[in-house]
């Protein structure tokens, strides 16, 4: 593998692991606009190391981001309940909602689920390739 394909793609991780933990972090201290801030700013520098990266970060003809098919499964599930965590983070800084909505849990939780599902799949398909 490229030396610099490498270093690009773990940037790419790191900086969405970074973001998810301090948006996380600003949100369970109740610095919901920080943590609609840390979301978007995630998603701009994601794009950028995309833009700038000389080559492809995600290539279906490359095996080892075929065999990673969960990272684009969390990626777009991520994004989507992103966009809802920036709207309840900015509703809550600006007061337009007193408290997290219960009736926004059970998405959550389902997604939660799905994606552990998702991992459990992943695994066992690692397993039997390696046991093979």
């Amino acid at each position: 593998m490229d030396l610099e394909k490498y270093a690009t793609k773990r940037t790419h991780k790191l900086t969405l692991l970074a973001g998810m933990i301090v948006s996380v972090g600003l949100f369970a201290t109740e610095i919901y606009i920080g943590a609609a801030a840390a979301i978007t700013a995630t998603v701009g520098l994601l794009y950028l190391i995309k833009k700038k990266s000389k080559t492809p970060i995600e290539d279906e003809r490359d095996i080892s981001i075929a065999k990673d098919s969960i990272f684009k499964a969390f990626t777009w599930t991520g994004v989507f309940l992103g966009v809802a965590m920036i709207g309840i983070s900015v509703a809550l800084g600006t007061g337009n909602l007193e408290t997290y909505p219960d009736q926004v849990a059970p998405y959550y939780l389902t997604w939660g689920a799905i994606m552990l599902f998702a991992i459990t799949i992943e695994a066992l398909k690692r397993l039997k390739e390696v046991a093979d």
